[in-house]
């Protein structure tokens, strides 16, 4: 799990040496993702989009706690917030789960139906498409030697690509600033602050909610959650994986309750098998 919160590039003031301060060195991975969309598994498709959506919901989660300033869409921070913390770094990200999420946005663009004199242009939300471009461009942005095949894929014209080297350093410097005054500095309560719950499922859902603990998505949601105070210690954020009776994934502003529906596992996994994924 990426441990952002805990690093020095968030000026927490904690002493470090001179080790410390040396930058990590540069990870190299160019994906095969970026070469070929099949090149991702349905496992990894399924899983990489659901991390991307459950991610997107705790960005939201994040403002409302919070109450952090927002300009602009908040659902395009939100993307933009999952991006942001399923990019390359040195502990473990290699951008696989967020290409998959590209794929998703993709896939699912071209299996609906809806004509453009349809599209919901009113929406709070960006195009299918959009959503996928901006990934790969926050992408690209992180690491250009890495993403660039992945680029050069999506035709991103390289005036683009160099805008996305701008967008990807200020949406990084915005999110870490923004979270920098939020760290717990009470470790040893975290563990109070968080409910996680898996609800039993419906017969149509099984297969789902084993997935759902498989991945242990939102246990990975709960670890970074403790790693944040909260501004009334009475506030317990839960995290629900449930039947739902549509295909969603949502976070409730009432209840501080980030909600993981089984039908959106299924639709995930559905989508990436028609999409040719296996």
């Amino acid at each position: 799990m990426k441990r952002l919160l805990l690093a020095a590039t968030l000026s927490l003031g904690l002493a470090t040496s001179s080790a410390a301060q040396t930058p990590p060195p540069r990870i190299h991975l160019a994906p095969p993702q970026s070469l070929s969309p099949l090149a991702v598994s349905l496992d990894q498709f399924t899983r990489g989009t659901l991390r991307f959506v459950i991610l997107h919901e705790l960005g939201h989660g994040l403002v409302d706690l919070y109450d952090l300033p927002v300009l602009g869409r908040e659902e395009d921070a939100a993307d933009r917030f999952a991006t942001f913390w399923m990019s390359p770094d040195s502990q473990g990200e290699d951008g696989t789960d967020a290409v998959a999420a590209m794929e998703w946005w993709l896939a699912s663009a071209r299996q609906s139906d809806i004509t453009r004199d349809q599209l919901p242009w009113w929406d709070e939300h960006g195009m299918d498409e959009q959503r996928a471009y901006q990934i790969a461009c926050l992408l690209y942005g992180a690491s250009p030697q890495d993403f660039g095949p992945l680029a050069g894929r999506m035709g991103i014209p390289e005036r683009s690509r160099q805008r996305c080297l701008g967008e990807t350093a200020q949406n990084n410097t915005s999110w870490s600033k923004l979270l920098k005054g939020q760290v717990s500095q009470m470790h040893n309560l975290d563990g109070y602050f968080t409910n996680l719950t898996y609800m039993e499922p419906g017969p149509g859902t099984r297969d789902a909610a084993q997935i759902a603990r498989r991945y242990r998505i939102l246990e990975e949601v709960r670890e970074i959650i403790r790693q944040f105070r909260y501004t009334d210690v009475n506030t317990t954020v839960k995290l629900t994986a449930r039947d739902c009776g549509v295909s969603n994934a949502f976070w409730n502003t009432e209840t501080d309750e980030l909600t993981l529906c089984y039908e959106l596992i299924n639709e995930v996994a559905a989508t990436g098998v028609a999409a040719g994924f296996h």
